[in-house]
């Protein structure tokens, strides 16, 4: 059976195959080192506010302005801000990112669906600071590959895990020298329904000494105070911030919610 997530493989690769015939990121390459971007800063607890259009579990998220939501974000002290550049089911693109982060001083993570290392430096050259790497669409070495390719490009990188086999190959990567960031999503990839208990099982598996990051289904400050106690060191937000009537002020919320944990 299809799942969503070889719909989305198979998007991803007929986008950058068109990708690929249209543009050369050679140069990007070459001149990677002489305009560094930010890193991904150390705080006591990340919020990563997401700017997405569409949810597929979801639907349309409503008539939001991405620039300006991401603007606020910013002002309600984000410690990253995640933009969809999937266009199919997400509503994405990276015109809208070039745009983001055109906007914003916070660093930019591209959230897609990447399979290969040409997407990494697609991303750095419309204005990227980090991506996001789904790690069961890897094997261990085409991993690295993205990983190697994250490191020359100097993106920070979000990697995905759904479970705690996903933990145990991210965990046999943290050797490559790029600066990393896990992250456990909690939805189900066959129904799209969020597993209200992943999070909490899947503590016990992170990585030592990597930042951690909860995503998906993260609705209130609530959760956000259990997620901090429980060892998690950030939450990645998006359809709860995309419709609440003051994004900046939930980022804020949010972050003091954790912190006074």
């Amino acid at each position: 059976m299809t799942t969503f997530l070889d719909r989305m493989r198979q998007s991803s690769l007929g986008r950058l195959q068109q990708a690929q015939a249209a543009t050369d990121f050679s140069e990007q390459r070459r001149s990677a080192l002489e305009s560094p971007t930010q890193p991904f800063p150390d705080v006591a607890f990340a919020v990563i506010a997401e700017v997405k259009p569409v949810s597929p579990s979801e639907g349309n998220l409503g008539p939001v302005s991405p620039i300006d939501q991401a603007v606020s974000y910013q002002a309600g002290g984000a410690t990253a801000i995640s933009v969809l550049t999937e266009p199919t089911e997400f509503g994405g693109s990276l015109e809208l990112m070039r745009k983001v982060a055109r906007r914003v001083q916070t660093p930019v993570l591209r959230k897609d669906f990447i399979v290969d290392p040409y997407q990494v430096w697609e991303a750095r050259a419309h204005g990227a600071d980090g991506v996001l790497a789904i790690a069961r669409m890897f094997d261990r070495s085409s991993l690295r590959q993205i990983l190697e390719a994250a490191a020359e490009a100097e993106l920070f990188v979000l990697l995905e895990a759904f479970d705690s086999s996903d933990l145990e190959m991210i965990d046999d990567v943290l050797d490559v020298e790029a600066q990393l960031l896990v992250g456990v999503n909690s939805r189900n990839l066959a129904t799209l329904k969020v597993r209200r208990d992943a999070h909490q099982k899947l503590a016990p598996f992170l990585p030592a000494g990597v930042v951690a990051i909860a995503e998906s289904g993260i609705e209130t400050l609530a959760q956000v105070r259990t997620l901090s106690a429980i060892g998690y060191d950030g939450v990645l937000v998006g359809t709860a911030l995309m419709r609440s009537e003051q994004p900046g002020e939930s980022v804020r919320e949010m972050i003091g919610a954790a912190v006074a944990v």
